[in-house]
């Protein structure tokens, strides 16, 4: 008796769990794929797939939530109080050549948003394949797609309350920086960054279960040892190294540059931490897609 293949595959999916889906149309055989690099490039195939997965995550975020699409606002506004109190009134730290704390507001504003884009997709991902078991057992559908799936509703969001610094900037210091056309080309690495330590960490999650804790450590720590409450300067000369085993420090100090210096990147840092990206990006893409053919006996 011949079963019909589509006809297979479109009663195993999970239509209630994800409506709005069209299987026959964008669901992709991940194991038809010959090579890592076939599957990445395989990704702009199924961007609708991507998108429906995005605004799912979206509206996640906000359901049932009583102020719903301000939290967005509220979150980054509240640890700004906090820690404009701590930093700028208790331990009376400074940014640039002002003393005003709106100054120090602005700065850590600017670096607050793209670092918690960042570590919440980060965060996320050590779960991500294992939320969703259905998917990983019952159905042929591209995994590779769901750790991706959180950088970008993550960064959308962090565009967003970029937005909003630049327009305070304006009222603070009089003008908005022509620099803050190029802030792609740091959210662009910082981007391909946090997607590649999404696909690793995806992976080992499903593995190791304790790799959400041991994740959500070096976050906390890794917030602590980046310039973001604190200027690049304080840190004490003999510590000065962990700036630079630090990717993340160099894109924190230009995305202040572009947006409230008017400066542009430095080229030597720009370069180097640009390369990391592309090869974390490359290197975590690869490790997830050939470990994903194992989930299915671990979930």
């Amino acid at each position: 008796m011949i079963v019909d293949l589509k006809e297979k595959t479109s009663t195993n999916l999970p239509n209630s769990a994800f409506p709005g889906l069209t299987p026959q149309a964008d669901l992709v055989d991940a194991r038809c794929t010959p090579s890592s690099l076939q599957g990445f490039l395989g990704l702009w195939d199924i961007r609708n797939l991507i998108f429906k997965f995005v605004w799912r995550d979206f509206e996640s975020r906000f359901k049932g939530s009583l102020l719903g699409a301000v939290w967005p606002l509220l979150n980054p506004l509240g640890h700004l109080m906090l820690y404009t109190f701590l930093f700028s009134i208790v331990l009376q730290v400074r940014f640039g050549t002002s003393n005003s704390t709106s100054n120090f507001a602005l700065y850590l504003m600017t670096a607050y948003i793209p670092w918690t884009a960042m570590s919440e997709a980060v965060s996320s991902s050590t779960t991500r394949v294992l939320e969703v078991p259905n998917l990983v057992k019952r159905v042929v559908f591209p995994l590779e797609i769901l750790p991706l799936v959180l950088p970008i509703s993550s960064f959308v969001n962090a565009i967003i309350g970029l937005s909003l610094v630049a327009a305070f900037s304006f009222f603070q210091m009089g003008k908005i920086q022509p620099t803050v056309l190029l802030l792609p080309l740091v959210l662009i690495p910082h981007f391909l960054f946090t997607a590649g330590l999404c696909w690793f960490l995806a992976s080992i999650g499903v593995f190791i279960r304790d790799c959400k804790h041991f994740t959500a450590l070096a976050l906390a720590a890794g917030m602590y040892i980046t310039p973001i409450v604190y200027p690049a300067d304080r840190l004490p000369e003999n510590l000065r190294w962990l700036l630079y085993l630090n990717p993340v420090s160099g894109m924190i100090t230009d995305y202040r540059k572009l947006l409230l210096e008017g400066q542009l990147p430095e080229i030597t840092s720009y370069i180097i931490y640009s390369c990391v990206s592309i090869l974390v990006c490359a290197l975590g893409f690869h490790f997830f897609f050939k470990t994903k053919n194992s989930f299915a006996d671990v979930v």
